[in-house]
C-alpha cells in the first residue's frame, strides 16, 4: 500500500511537469499581474504585464486598510495571453476627487470572465495561480506623467552591454537610469550604484536602449538584474549627483528586468537559468501584428509565437501607449526528465521494501 500511494504521488508529480515541460495552449500558462509607482496626468493607469489563461478582467482598487477596496476603473481582456502596458482608465468620478500631487496605493486584480453583460465583483473571483492570487498593488500620483516598462514574460536576452526599455515616459527634460540590483537587499533595490544612462526629452519614448557600463556587464554571469528609473535633469543635460528621480509619492518610478547574456560562458545558444519577472518560461518568441477591429480597446496589439528565435516589435493602443499581446513558449524537458527520475527510484526503493 505504500509503495501505490509513493508511485502514485510520483507519477502525480510527472504529470505536472509533463504539462509544464512540453507546448501547451495558452489555457495552460499561469494568471499574473505586474504594476509600478507611476504618475498620471488624466487617470490613465499603465499595467506593466497581465498574464490571463482566459478570458479575463482587470480591474483597478483603491486602497482599503492594505486591502481592496472600492473598483475605481475596469477593462475587460478579451482572449488569452500576455500583454504589457495596458491602459486602463480611473473611472471619472473617483479620479475628480483625486487631487494633483495627491499619491495613493492602487491595487490591480484579474478576474474571471463568467460572461455576465459586464463586469461583477461578485460573480467574476479573482483568479489564481497555485492558490496565489493574480493581484499586485502600486503608488499612484496626479500629476505630469511618468512612467517605465520593460518587464516582460522571459528574461530579456542581450549580447553586449546594454538593455532596451519599451516605454519611458518623463515629465520634463531628464534621464534614464539604469542600475545594478543583482545583489541588492529587499527594499533597497534603487540605492545601489547607476551603471548606466540616457537623456531623454519630456514625453513618451519607446524601445530605448541605454548603454551599460562595460566593466559592470563583465562582471556578470549569465543572469543580471537592473533597476530602470525616470530621473529629472538638474539643468545641465548630463546625469550626475545633482539628478533627482521622478516619484510617484516616495516611490520612485522605476521596474526591474532580467538581462539574460548569450555571450557569456553557460549563457549562449539561449540556454537561460530561470524564469523571467513573471515567468518560469524561457521560451523564445517573435512578435507579428495581430488583426484588431478597434473595438475591444487593444488597439494594434500584438500576438506572439514561439519560435527559434527572440524578435520584438511595438503597438499601440487607442490611447497611444505601447501594447503587446503574445503566447510565449514553455520551458524544456529538463523538468520532465527529473520526474520520470523520482518515478524510477520510488518504484525501485517500493520493490526492494517488498522483497
Amino acid at each position: 500500500m505504500q509503495r501505490r500511494s509513493l508511485v502514485a504521488a510520483a507519477l502525480a508529480l510527472a504529470c505536472v511537469a509533463a504539462l509544464a515541460a512540453v507546448p501547451l495552449p495558452v489555457s495552460a500558462h499561469v494568471n499574473d499581474v505586474r504594476a509600478d509607482p507611476q504618475v498620471s496626468a488624466d487617470g490613465t493607469v499603465l499595467v506593466e504585464t497581465a498574464y490571463v489563461a482566459d478570458d479575463a478582467w482587470l480591474a483597478l482598487y483603491s486602497d482599503d486598510g492594505g486591502e481592496r477596496g472600492e473598483v475605481i476603473g475596469t477593462r475587460q481582456l478579451g482572449d488569452a495571453g500576455f500583454r504589457t502596458d495596458l491602459a486602463v482608465r480611473i473611472d471619472e468620478g473617483a479620479w475628480r476627487d483625486w487631487s494633483e500631487g495627491e499619491a495613493r496605493t492602487v491595487h490591480v486584480a484579474l478576474h474571471n470572465d463568467k460572461g455576465s453583460s459586464g463586469f461583477d465583483r461578485e460573480e467574476d473571483p479573482v483568479l489564481t495561480f497555485f492558490g496565489r492570487e493574480a493581484t499586485d498593488q502600486f503608488t499612484l500620483e496626479h500629476g505630469q506623467g511618468a512612467y517605465v516598462g520593460t518587464r516582460a514574460f522571459s528574461p530579456q536576452d542581450t549580447d553586449g552591454p546594454s538593455v532596451t526599455v519599451r516605454t519611458a515616459r518623463l515629465p520634463s527634460d531628464g534621464h534614464l537610469v539604469a542600475r545594478n540590483v543583482t545583489n541588492a537587499s529587499e527594499g533597497n533595490e534603487t540605492a545601489l550604484e547607476p551603471v548606466g544612462s540616457t537623456a531623454l526629452a519630456a514625453g513618451t519614448h519607446q524601445d530605448v536602449t541605454v548603454e551599460l557600463d562595460a566593466a559592470y556587464y563583465e562582471r556578470q554571469d549569465t543572469r543580471a538584474r537592473i533597476g530602470l528609473t525616470v530621473y529629472r535633469d538638474d539643468g545641465d543635460g548630463r546625469f550626475g549627483p545633482g539628478d533627482e528621480p521622478v516619484r510617484a509619492g516616495d516611490a520612485a518610478v522605476t521596474t526591474f528586468v532580467f538581462l539574460n547574456r548569450t555571450d557569456a560562458s553557460g549563457g549562449a545558444g539561449g540556454e537561460s537559468a530561470g524564469g523571467g519577472e513573471s515567468s518560469a518560461s524561457d521560451g523564445a518568441a517573435v512578435t507579428t501584428p495581430g488583426a484588431t477591429d478597434g473595438t475591444d480597446g487593444e488597439g494594434g496589439g500584438l500576438v506572439t509565437t514561439a519560435t527559434a528565435e527572440s524578435t520584438t516589435a511595438p503597438g499601440t493602443t487607442a490611447d497611444g501607449d505601447t501594447a503587446t499581446k503574445s503566447t510565449d513558449g514553455q520551458p524544456g524537458f529538463g523538468v520532465l526528465t527529473a520526474a520520470l527520475a523520482v518515478v524510477a527510484v520510488l518504484a525501485a526503493g517500493g520493490r526492494r521494501r517488498r522483497t
